[in-house]
C-alpha cells in the first residue's frame, strides 16, 4: 500500500486541471489514476470550443476565466496548445430577442466583447451563408478553441513538474471508506490500494459507477452523441468562425485540418451509454445526412461538401445540464466533478482551480460551489436557463 495527500480519479480535463492546482495550491503528493490513457474519455473528443455565451454569471465568470488562461497559456508556458481565437457567433430567431439581449448585457457586464447582429450584419459576418429576415445573433469575438489532446498533455506536463504522479493504466475499482469517519483512499483493479483522505471522482462517464458503488444516487447519466466532419469545396475555403445555430439546431466549428466538425445543439434524442467502457464509437450515414441538410440550409455550398465520416462520443449530463461539482454529503474527503453536458472543456481551468480551492482553502477564482451543488437536485435547486436548448446554459 502506497499513500497520497490527495487521489484525482480520471485523466480528462477536469481531473488534470484539479490535479494541477492541487499541487500549486501546496496540497502535497497528488496522484492521477486513469484507466487508459489521458483523454481516453469524453476529453479526446471534444470541440475543446471556447465560448462564453451563457444565461447565468457564474458559468460566464467561469468560462472567460477558463479562456483567458487557454488564451495565454503558450506565452505563459511555452508549450502550444493549438489555441484559435475565431470567434463564435450564436444565432435564434427574433422571438428569443428578451432572452440573447439580457445574455449580451450580463456578458458585457463582465467584460465579454461581444455583439447583437441583425440578419443583414449576420451576412456582413458571413457572407456565404443565408440568414431569414428575423434571424439574430450575438458575436464574441475572443472566443475559440483549442486542440484537446495538446492541452491535456501539456497540462498533464505541467502537473507532473510540479509532482503530480500520473499513472495511465491504472483503473479505481473501488473508493474506500471508513463509516462516519469518511474516505481513506482507493482500490485498483491489480488490488493495489493507495491510502488518503481525499479523493476527487473526475471520473466522466464513469463517475456515476463509482458513486453508485458507495449508494451514492447522483443523476449522472452518459449518453452518445455523434459528431460529423465535412471537407468544404475548395473554392470556398474552410470554415473561420464557430457558430451555434438554434434555427438549424446545429452547431459548427473549423478543425485543424481544414476540415468542420458539425453536431446537434441538442442532445436529448441520443442514446443512453449503459456501459461506457463498450459503445459505438462510429457515426451513422442518417446522421451524416441530416447535418448536410440541414447545414445547407444555412451554407448552401455545403450541398458540395465531400464527407469524412465522423465519429461518436460520450457526453455525462444531468438534468439541468449543469455539472455536479464539490464535496459529496456524508462522506468526509469525497469530491465529485462531473455531468458537464457538453461544457467540459470550456470551464476546464477555472473548474480545477475552484474545486481545488475547495479543498485546500486557497482562493478559488470564479467557481461557485453552490451553484454547483452535488445534493443540489435533492433539495429542488435545479439550474434553470434562458433558452429551450438547456445545453447553452
Amino acid at each position: 500500500m502506497s499513500a497520497a495527500d490527495a487521489i484525482v480519479i480520471g485523466g480528462g480535463v477536469m481531473g488534470l486541471f484539479t490535479a494541477l492546482h492541487l499541487a500549486d495550491q501546496g496540497a502535497g503528493r497528488v496522484v492521477l489514476l486513469e484507466k487508459r490513457y489521458l483523454g481516453a474519455g469524453s476529453s479526446g473528443k471534444s470541440g475543446a470550443i471556447l465560448r462564453q455565451h451563457y444565461s447565468h454569471e457564474t458559468t460566464v465568470r467561469m468560462s472567460r476565466e477558463s479562456l483567458l488562461f487557454y488564451r495565454e497559456f503558450t506565452e505563459q508556458y511555452g508549450r502550444d496548445i493549438g489555441f484559435r481565437q475565431t470567434g463564435m457567433l450564436f444565432t435564434c430567431h427574433a422571438g428569443d430577442r428578451a432572452a440573447l439581449d439580457g445574455n449580451v448585457a450580463l456578458q458585457r457586464g463582465l467584460g465579454v466583447d461581444v455583439d447583437v447582429l441583425d440578419h443583414l450584419q449576420l451576412t456582413d459576418l458571413e457572407p456565404r451563408a443565408r440568414f431569414e429576415a428575423d434571424a439574430i445573433g450575438a458575436f464574441e469575438r475572443e472566443s475559440g478553441f483549442v486542440d484537446p489532446a495538446a492541452a491535456m498533455a501539456a497540462v498533464a506536463e505541467l502537473g507532473r513538474e510540479r509532482g503530480v504522479d500520473v499513472r495511465e493504466g491504472a483503473e479505481v475499482v473501488d473508493v474506500l471508506v471508513d463509516g462516519d469517519a469518511g474516505v481513506r483512499g482507493v482500490r485498483l483493479a491489480d488490488g493495489d490500494t493507495i491510502a488518503s483522505d481525499v479523493v476527487v471522482n473526475a471520473g466522466g462517464p464513469w463517475a456515476g459507477r463509482l458513486c453508485r458503488r458507495l449508494g451514492i444516487d447522483v443523476p449522472l447519466t452518459a449518453i452518445r452523441p455523434e459528431q460529423a466532419f465535412f471537407k468544404p469545396p475548395e473554392v470556398q475555403g474552410p470554415e473561420r468562425i464557430v457558430c451555434g445555430d438554434l434555427l438549424t439546431g446545429l452547431y459548427w466549428k473549423p478543425e485543424m485540418a481544414g476540415w468542420t466538425r458539425v453536431g446537434k445543439m441538442a442532445y436529448d434524442g441520443d442514446a443512453v451509454v449503459d456501459d461506457p467502457d463498450r459503445y459505438d464509437e462510429g457515426v451513422s450515414d442518417a446522421f451524416i445526412t441530416e447535418c448536410r441538410d440541414r447545414i445547407v440550409d444555412r451554407l448552401p455550398h455545403y450541398a458540395d461538401a465531400v464527407s469524412w465520416g465522423g465519429c461518436a462520443a460520450l457526453y455525462t449530463v444531468t438534468p439541468d445540464a449543469h455539472a455536479l461539482i464539490g464535496a459529496v454529503e456524508g462522506i468526509p474527503g469525497l469530491y465529485l466533478a462531473s455531468g458537464f453536458s457538453g461544457h467540459g472543456f470550456k470551464m476546464g481551468p477555472a473548474v480545477g482551480c475552484g474545486l481545488a480551492a475547495l479543498i485546500t482553502g486557497a482562493e478559488g477564482g470564479s467557481f461557485d460551489p453552490a451553484f454547483f451543488a452535488v445534493d443540489r437536485f435533492a433539495h429542488g435547486r435545479a439550474v434553470s436557463t434562458s433558452y429551450e436548448y438547456g445545453i447553452l446554459g
